[in-house]
């Protein structure tokens, strides 16, 4: 592994950590504000911090594949309303949340075979498998609780494993930080949109947590792109799970909510599928569908 590898994996790492703050920045500011301004918040600083980005690094900022474009932002910005919801209310664990929306790589592995033609192999689909019965884990033991929203989320896990599709003919042509700008102002205009039923004033105090997830989703997004530049291998994608363990960590020092032995057990079945899924792909040479941003 070369330095600039060993880089980005820290930069890999760092991302993780970002998102992770943005969950339960999310989680905490609910509690002043309606879930669908602080996405529009977290999405409307990743437009910012793509321009400084693309600024920065002199690339352009126009997008020639519009179609592809559009059904990426689209898809991802559907994936989006699904996490921000369940991260709005009290009714699934963040952590949970997180890892029902882990569950992408599978989504993109499933649905590879059909749009794209793409041969799925045995050990892929016995990651599959094992991914789902963490799901089933994680939902069975209180699904009469959080079933709903549980599976709101998964919904928003297969539109974002469409998103992803579209993004690999997208990286072909277009700059990361002209995908990640399409897909920010996608995203913050339909989250305002959301918001303006129930939009209210600021408090001062409530300006925290909207802060923190804007910033923290931002600089996410731009260590990823980071993180790639520098040869991150794909199979070092499955690095991108420990966000699942980063945010039930925060969980546990923010909220005091302590996951329970099902919980933990179901996070640990979709992490070790999603990093057989992610070697996988690995070998096979296609793209890592874990790297994807929130």
């Amino acid at each position: 592994m070369t330095a600039s590898q060993r880089t980005g994996i820290l930069w890999l790492l760092f991302s993780e950590v970002c998102y992770a703050i943005m969950r339960v920045s999310t989680r905490a500011g609910a509690a002043d504000l309606p879930w669908a301004e602080i996405a529009a918040a977290r999405f409307i600083g990743g437009a910012v911090v793509a321009l400084i980005a693309a600024r920065a690094r002199g690339v352009s900022l126009r997008v020639a594949d519009r179609k592809n474009a559009w059904l990426r932002s689209l898809f991802g910005t559907g994936g989006a309303l699904a996490l921000f919801h369940a991260l709005g209310t009290k009714a699934i664990a963040v952590g949970d949340a997180t890892t029902l929306y882990s569950t992408t790589p599978l989504w993109v592995a499933l649905l590879s075979g059909p749009l794209l033609g793409e041969r799925v192999g045995a050990v892929v689909w016995a990651g599959v498998a094992l991914g789902f019965a963490g799901v089933a884990v994680l939902l069975g033991a209180h699904f009469t609780a959080v079933g709903s929203m549980g599976l709101l989320v998964l919904v928003g896990a297969v539109s974002y494993a469409l998103a992803i599709l579209r993004l690999r003919a997208l990286s072909r042509s277009e700059s990361s930080e002209a995908i990640a700008l399409h897909m920010s102002l996608t995203a913050g205009a339909a989250m305002l949109l959301f918001a303006l039923p129930s939009l209210r004033p600021v408090r001062a105090g409530a300006y925290v947590p909207l802060v923190i997830s804007a910033v923290s989703g931002g600089l996410g997004q731009l260590a990823v792109g980071r993180a790639y530049a520098r040869g991150v291998a794909a199979g070092m994608s499955a690095l991108t799970y420990s966000g699942v363990l980063f945010t039930y960590l925060l969980e546990v020092a923010l909220f005091h909510r302590v996951p329970e032995p099902h919980q933990m057990l179901g996070a640990a079945l979709v992490i070790i599928a999603g990093a057989v899924v992610s070697q996988a792909a690995a070998r096979s040479g296609a793209p890592a569908p874990a790297a994807a941003a929130e």
